[in-house]
C-alpha cells in the first residue's frame, strides 16, 4: 500500500545488546509484521483511551511475538486522551526507556518528567510501575524495558562486545571474511 500511495513512513530499528555467552551466536533477524502484533487496552481498560501493541514481552496476559535472549519489553503505545493517567507494570529492576514518537507525555513520579515529540527518557530501575499522562491527544510512544545484563560494553562501528580485544577480533574476523 505505501509503495503505491506514498506518504509518511516511520521506522524504528533496535539493536539489543546480548549477554557475553550469546555474542557469538549466529545472527538472527526477526521479521515481525503488523498483523502478528497483539493489541490490548491501556490500564483504564477503555479502548477509546488508547492501546498497547506488544512487540516483545507482555502486558497483562498478552505476549508479543519477538524472541529475546533476556527479558525485554517493547510496547508501541497510543494515548488518545489527556484526561487520564495510565500505569505500566515492569519487573522490578528493569531498565526503562520511553521514546515519544508523536505528541507529549508526563512521566509521573518523584520528579515529573515532561517529554515532547522525539524526546527520550531513561528512567531509574527502581520499582515496578510507570505512570504516564498524555499532554496532547493522539500521542504515540515506545516503551522499552529490560533486565540489566551488568556486563562491560565496548563498542566500535557496527560491533558491540565486552572488551576492546573482542572488538579488535570482530574487526579482524569481518575483514578476513570469517565473520559469522
Amino acid at each position: 500500500e505505501f509503495s503505491k500511495k506514498g506518504g509518511m513512513f516511520e521506522m524504528v530499528q533496535l539493536w539489543v545488546n546480548l549477554p557475553k555467552k550469546h555474542k557469538m551466536d549466529p545472527p538472527r533477524y526477526q521479521p515481525i509484521f503488523s498483523k502478528d502484533i497483539p493489541t490490548t487496552t491501556l490500564s483504564s481498560g477503555d479502548i477509546n483511551d488508547g492501546s498497547v501493541r506488544i512487540i516483545a514481552g507482555q502486558v497483562n496476559d498478552v505476549k508479543g511475538p519477538a524472541k529475546t535472549f533476556t527479558p525485554v519489553n517493547l510496547w508501541d503505545v497510543q494515548i488518545n486522551t489527556t484526561e487520564k493517567e495510565f500505569d505500566f507494570k515492569f519487573e522490578d529492576g528493569h531498565n526503562v526507556m520511553v521514546f515519544v514518537r508523536k505528541g507529549g507525555i508526563i512521566c509521573i513520579g518523584s520528579e515529573n518528567k515532561q517529554l515532547g515529540a522525539q524526546d527520550m527518557a531513561i528512567l531509574e530501575s527502581r520499582g515496578e510501575m510507570l505512570t504516564i499522562k498524555g499532554t496532547e491527544d493522539d500521542t504515540k510512544l515506545l516503551i522499552l524495558s529490560g533486565e540489566p545484563i551488568n556486563e562491560p560494553i565496548a563498542a566500535r562501528g557496527p560491533f558491540v562486545m565486552n572488551t576492546q580485544e573482542e572488538i579488535i577480533q570482530a574487526n579482524r574476523d569481518y575483514h578476513s571474511g570469517n565473520f559469522v
